[in-house]
């Protein structure tokens, strides 16, 4: 899809004033439409990871649960964790609910509103903005547990960041 013309892309401006620019509508009426108020003319694809947030929860649990038993059997921090996994459920689902990621013509956009991993410790909000042009490789991994719930790792790498996990 993007290999060795991502250069050639047309220059359209930065998506980020695209992003916060007011937002004219594609859609004939769905309910979708209003639930991505900030969509732009100029986003070429809209992912949310709404559809697969069970199995991604149930798959965070288990490892979660694994590595609990086995702390509990080495040191007994484990119950701790295991106290703390209804929280951590909890965030996980408003994670995943709010995750969303934007392609347009200049770069990939992912974004996130989750409540801290600490209680009470307020919302963090991530957004990540890769340019098109430093996009070196996109990946898409599926480990043993993860081929049993059909959730893949999305991996974007570029040139000036790095790798970006994306589930």
């Amino acid at each position: 899809m993007l290999m060795g013309h991502a250069e050639r892309l047309p220059n359209l401006g930065s998506s980020k004033d695209l992003l916060l620019a007011d937002p004219v509508s594609e859609f004939d009426g769905d309910e979708e439409a209003a639930e991505i108020p900030e969509t732009p003319t100029n986003i070429l694809c809209v992912a949310s990871f709404e559809e697969l947030a069970t199995k991604i929860v149930q798959y965070e649990v288990i490892i979660w649960v694994l590595i609990s038993a086995l702390l509990v059997l080495a040191w007994g921090v484990g119950i701790l964790m295991l106290i703390y996994l209804p929280y951590k459920r909890y965030v996980l689902k408003k994670d995943i609910a709010s995750r969303k990621l934007y392609v347009t013509p200049n770069e990939i956009v992912y974004k996130v509103s989750r409540p801290s991993f600490i209680p009470f410790w307020g919302e963090i909000s991530i957004e990540k903005r890769v340019p098109l042009h430093l996009v070196i490789d996109i990946i898409i991994e599926q480990g043993c547990l993860q081929s049993r719930y059909g959730i893949h790792t999305f991996r974007v790498e570029s040139v000036a960041r790095g790798r970006i996990y994306i589930y």
